[in-house]
């Protein structure tokens, strides 16, 4: 699974900077006004995760599955914190957000290759906030929480924009291992609750199926534009991207599938 995810999303990574996407966010976004561009719409869902992280000057944060690290460099350009370390398994997306940083001088930026699940280089009570925008589906849950609780000080906040099933899908997340890493809300809680208190649990899906169902169409004209056969690969990973897409914003108005905004302090 894991293998499969980075070998995806180095794949999108390549196209990104061959379309040459200058802002390369790889979220849904949280809509706040129907006047919000696609861009303005991912800001707001980092900066939503940003804000109730209640970030301060003196706090080491770490940022799990940070993409093509946009999401870093916002946030460096508006919070005041003393050091980022960003976990990422694809390899293409961790050499284009360190390279950028290097050209930036952004020296309390750093990022590194590795799994949410293991991070490794950090020592135990070392950070002050954990962040996950929209990517702890991915993760092995009980692994990564446990992890989390590990380099986080006590009191320290994990944070995460997160998708999950319904607990109404319990059974249906038994069939293929990919539906239960992403689990249900049920179940997740009680792995969490193992290691954290949770401080706030706050559905977010109205405000993000609009960039939702945005970003289906534009995989779709990436496709159609710039691609359709002449890269093979390219098309199948974006094809796959927007197909799952469209099933979860299916997934959000029948409210078979959660978005929710979660803070969990560590207890």
């Amino acid at each position: 699974m894991t293998e499969f995810v980075a070998h995806q999303y180095d794949d999108f990574q390549t196209i990104l900077e061959a379309l040459n996407k200058e802002r390369k966010y790889l979220n849904y976004g949280y809509r706040k006004s129907r006047s919000d561009s696609y861009e303005q719409k991912q800001e707001q869902l980092c900066t939503l995760v940003y804000d109730a992280a209640e970030i301060q000057p003196h706090h080491i944060l770490i940022d799990v599955g940070f993409g093509s690290g946009e999401q870093d460099f916002l946030l460096a350009n508006r919070y005041q914190f003393a050091a980022l370390h960003g976990f990422n398994i694809a390899s293409s997306q961790v050499e284009y957000a360190q390279g950028r940083a290097a050209a930036l001088g952004l020296k309390k930026l750093h990022f590194h290759h590795g799994q949410a699940e293991s991070m490794a280089v950090m020592a135990s009570g070392q950070a002050d906030r954990v962040m996950a925008v929209e990517c702890a589906f991915y993760f092995d849950r009980s692994r990564f929480y446990a992890e989390a609780a590990r380099v986080l000080k006590p009191g320290g906040l994990l944070v995460l924009a997160d998708i999950t099933f319904s607990d109404r899908l319990k059974a249906f997340t038994r069939l293929a291992d990919d539906l239960e890493r992403v689990g249900y809300l049920g179940k997740n809680q009680e792995s969490w609750e193992k290691h954290f208190h949770t401080r706030r649990l706050q559905t977010i899906h109205r405000e993000t199926i609009p960039g939702a169902q945005q970003t289906v169409g534009i995989l779709l004209r990436m496709i159609l534009k710039h691609f359709r056969w002449k890269d093979r690969q390219a098309y199948r990973t974006l094809w796959k991207m927007a197909v799952s897409t469209q099933i979860t914003v299916i997934g959000f108005l029948t409210r078979l599938i959660r978005y929710d905004l979660i803070v969990l302090e560590k207890k």
